[in-house]
């Protein structure tokens, strides 16, 4: 069990979303361990140690940036994004894994130093990716590498909630309705059985519990039940890091699910963003537009648990985006060119912190709306047939999501 009394550092109230009104103690907890400070091994705190050996983040809110006055400097890994690792066979770099660290604890190096360089068109931009003093070797033959951002968490306890049937039932891979939409549920297997991926850019994971898990593997370097291997991402070849310092004796795990639980606990208690009031007339006329070009057939609102709409606009299903958006790299169920539909609830606000699609580079709707190919290539061209009083009304109704 975990302590109900916790070392916590100063928590800024901007930095990680609120918590409900009414929310549990154990969210209450959970919010102080989401924004708990993981410090590395031997520490006097045994129950705060354990980061890395090699890491990307101290802590869960460190990554889920909710500061509006957030610096962002494009010549380096924005806040709140990773560097993801991998190849289209769905495999990591067999040195470096499948996320890259910048960061170590002390007589550990960090696997590399990242340099971002976006380049744009008229309409487009798209991030090049550069590592300096590779601590390790070289990358595999085969290794792509792509940004990731950490998305918004208001809401995300709904998205748990909705049922597999409410999923499954817009699945329509061979599109069989002939609407040019193919979404495709991203079925995972786990202890022998087919189950459903609905969490991540990719739905590589299953649930709340299993995301936060892989976050605290991949983004701290700390072992959970789920991922029981106390160094995170280090791979075999990383030796010097696999036998580093460890928060646990042989055997034993970092974080205890009881931790875990806590955290979900927080993250199931998060509101989500106010509905947008849809019976002002300029809001209803981008709403029909979103629906009558197509953005809804991808962006819908699947129904909960009590049977009522959730208004995420997410059908939580894979859908090939495109060229475009084809990072060479594939992720559970997910082809490189696969994206899990992203919810569009609180766009605007993370539209000013990390920009949009999974690794930012759109700065706007429109930008985002031009990435659009592959299945929704037809969308697109309906978007811009509209007029441009039509394209206004349209993002505006997007943006106050």
């Amino acid at each position: 069990m975990v302590p109900r009394r916790l070392i916590v550092g100063a928590i800024i109230a901007a930095s990680v979303p609120v918590i409900a009104s009414g929310a549990s103690l154990d969210a209450s907890i959970g919010r102080e361990l989401f924004d708990r400070n993981w410090v590395p091994a031997p520490s006097s705190t045994k129950s705060n140690d354990g980061l890395g050996p090699l890491y990307n983040a101290t802590s869960c809110g460190a990554c889920h940036i909710r500061n509006a006055n957030a610096e962002i400097d494009e010549a380096t890994i924005p806040p709140g994004t990773v560097v993801r690792i991998g190849n289209a066979k769905g495999a990591g770099d067999p040195i470096y894994g499948r996320q890259l660290q910048t960061r170590a604890v002390n007589g550990h190096k960090p696997e590399a130093n990242p340099d971002i360089t976006w380049s744009a068109t008229a309409t487009q931009r798209v991030a090049e990716i550069k590592l300096f003093s590779l601590g390790y070797g070289p990358l595999g033959g085969e290794t792509k590498l792509a940004l990731r951002r950490a998305s918004s968490l208001f809401g995300i306890g709904l998205l748990a909630k909705i049922p597999d049937r409410e999923i499954l039932k817009r699945a329509d891979p061979d599109d069989a309705n002939k609407d040019g939409i193919s979404g495709r549920a991203a079925m995972l297997t786990e202890g022998g059985k087919q189950v459903l991926g609905r969490f991540g850019w990719r739905a590589t994971q299953v649930s709340l519990a299993a995301q936060t898990s892989a976050a605290f593997r991949n983004d701290l370097g700390l072992s959970t039940e789920a991922h029981p291997e106390p160094w995170g991402d280090c791979t075999p070849i990383q030796s010097v890091c696999r036998a580093g310092p460890h928060g646990a004796e042989k055997g034993e795990l970092e974080i205890q699910k009881s931790i875990v639980d806590l955290i979900v606990a927080y993250l199931e208690s998060l509101p989500a963003p106010a509905r947008v009031d849809t019976t002002a007339a300029d809001v209803a006329r981008g709403a029909r537009l979103f629906s009558s070009v197509g953005c809804a057939l991808c962006h819908a609102s699947p129904n909960g648990s009590n049977g009522r709409p959730i208004a995420a606009y997410t059908d939580m299903l894979l859908h090939d985006m495109g060229p475009g958006l084809n990072d060479g790299i594939a992720e559970g169920a997910a082809q490189p060119g696969e994206w899990r539909t992203a919810p569009l609830w609180n766009l605007a606000f993370n539209s000013r912190i990390t920009g949009l699609l999974h690794d930012g580079r759109a700065v706007s709707v429109t930008e985002a709306i031009e990435w659009h190919d592959g299945e929704a290539a037809e969308v697109r061209l309906r978007f811009n047939a509209l007029t441009l009083a039509e394209k206004d009304a349209l993002i505006a109704f997007v943006s106050r999501l």
